[in-house]
């Protein structure tokens, strides 16, 4: 799938440019300097011009590369995660592109929560010393969930008050779906954040109003894995 950062030239740019090679049947010039050919070459045999690097109306370079994917359809809006890799000669970067009607799309990176229907990538190859280059790119969507489970977990045990235990997990989440738990009785479990650092608290539902209490319990919290960055790639950092 090679792609090649590339720019436009008319034959003006090029005859007003110490850089035009001018063929005679036995050479040609670069500038004031003579280069012998082996065989006689002529304007009908230049099919592209590479002058990376060479100021040509005022300008040094190609652009950087910009590749779009084409969309994937998940069926129906849904939350999920992706992870994706190119193969390029120079530095690249990704950006995902998410969509609710294939028509508009918004900008995420591996930091936001992504939920649509479609999902496009955008590639781009910073180019430098040598002109930009795309040799492959391949991307996948998920949707399945990761999870854990605190067993008897006394919620006395945990950070933060009464109203807002903080539980101790150990995966990384770029979301989390949900928290369920397994509490006695006259007791609740209560979700107060499902951030990064998801809360809980208990409410002892015999008391009058309700009111917080610690209990012991089992809690399982289960999620979607966190992105990260690595090369300029995205990979799932569970």
């Amino acid at each position: 799938m090679a792609q090649y950062s590339i720019r436009t030239y008319d034959w003006q740019d090029l005859a007003d440019e110490t850089v035009t090679e001018l063929y005679t049947e036995t050479g040609y010039f670069v500038g004031d300097d003579y280069i012998a050919a082996t065989a006689p070459l002529g304007w009908e045999e230049w099919t592209e011009w590479t002058g990376n690097g060479v100021t040509i109306d005022g300008s040094t370079g190609f652009n950087d590369l910009v590749y779009t994917s084409d969309a994937i359809d998940l069926g129906s809006v849904r939350q999920f995660v992706v992870s994706a890799s190119a193969i390029s000669n120079g530095t690249h970067s990704i950006v995902i592109k998410v969509s609710d009607d294939d028509v508009s799309y918004t900008d995420k990176t591996v930091n936001d929560t992504l939920s649509g229907r479609y999902v496009k990538f955008q590639v781009t190859v910073v180019n430098a010393s040598t002109t930009a280059e795309l040799d492959a790119f391949e991307a996948s969507t998920f949707t399945d969930t990761i999870g854990e489970t605190f067993k008897q977990v006394d919620l006395s045990t945990l950070s933060g008050t009464t109203a807002n235990r903080t539980l101790p997990i150990t995966k990384n989440y770029n979301q989390i779906l949900s928290i369920t738990s397994n509490a006695p009785d006259n007791f609740q479990i209560v979700t107060t954040s499902s951030g990064s650092a998801p809360k809980v608290k208990g409410v002892n539902l015999d008391t009058w109003g309700k009111i917080d209490a610690d209990c012991v319990a089992d809690i399982t919290v289960n999620g979607l894995p966190a992105m990260a960055t690595s090369g300029g790639n995205i990979i799932l950092n569970p």
